[in-house]
């Protein structure tokens, strides 16, 4: 069996208002008024072609609708000239500014870009990630709900893997994760900068290494403190509101205790 060209796969295209019929390499030929071949070497930005005669074929290509399959293009050329983006993010706040960020990025060269949403669970990250790779793509960017380091998805894999927010177990895959400890440096040293000397750090779980790792920035800070800065774990920053449902710090949290200098 042979290859497919892409120009064998038709686009069905409107002709009239009363029926449809497949455009094919042949019709562009026809209304360019040139060889089949020809038709190919333009499309396909070929040097053998003059200038002027590219530019017709361009033109009974659009007047007719007649687009080049892009799954027998792959076939053709190895590469279907879109990613895949598999993510664990369900609420999207990390995996949309991603997915558009990767969109922009890839867009000026004409690539798409697949998402899938693993939802956290690891069967069906796998099923995700089989039909990407069913699908041919060009390579893959995970993205994770938090910093914490994931399993790596790239052993045996025929298509790169880049990883996002969450940074794969393994050192030897590419990964983009936050400055988290320099983050909380540079919000320490904000502060001070605005004359505040009394600083609290509300921090979250410290079973995620976010939390962690701001923690560390700001005990690591360089400067010498006028005060000391007192970390108050999240849970115990909460007390019943004025009104329900609302949440204000207890006053004796994120305060110095009685003794504490300050």
């Amino acid at each position: 069996m042979s290859t497919p060209r892409f120009w064998d796969v038709p686009k069905w295209v409107h002709v009239d208002s009363e029926r449809q019929r497949p455009v094919t390499i042949s019709d562009v030929a026809a209304h360019a008024g040139v060889s089949i071949a020809t038709v190919s070497k333009a499309l396909n930005n070929r040097a053998q072609v003059r200038a002027e005669t590219r530019q017709r074929v361009l033109e009974a290509a659009s007047e007719l609708g007649f687009q080049p399959n892009a799954l027998a293009r792959g076939l053709l050329t190895g590469q279907t000239r879109t990613v895949g983006l598999l993510t664990s993010d369900s609420v999207g706040r990390f995996g949309i500014p991603v997915l558009l960020g990767a969109e922009e990025a890839f867009g000026a060269g004409e690539m798409a870009v697949l998402l899938c949403d693993a939802r956290g669970d690891a069967i069906r990250e796998q099923h995700h990630l089989r039909t990407l790779l069913g699908r041919r793509v060009d390579g893959l960017i995970v993205v994770g709900q938090s910093t914490d380091p994931r399993p790596s998805l790239s052993h045996d894999l025929p298509v790169p893997v880049v990883y996002a927010y969450a940074p794969s177990e393994d050192p030897q895959d590419v990964s983009f994760v936050p400055d988290d400890v320099q983050g909380a440096r540079t919000a320490v040293e904000h502060l001070l900068t605005l004359g505040r000397r009394r600083i609290a750090h509300i921090t979250g779980p410290t079973h995620y290494a976010a939390a962690r790792d701001r923690a560390t920035g700001v005990r690591a800070y360089g400067r010498p403190w006028p005060t000391p800065i007192w970390p108050c774990p999240a849970s115990r920053c909460t007390a019943p509101g004025p009104s329900a449902g609302a949440a204000r710090p207890p006053r004796s949290c994120c305060a110095p205790t009685r003794g504490s200098t300050g």
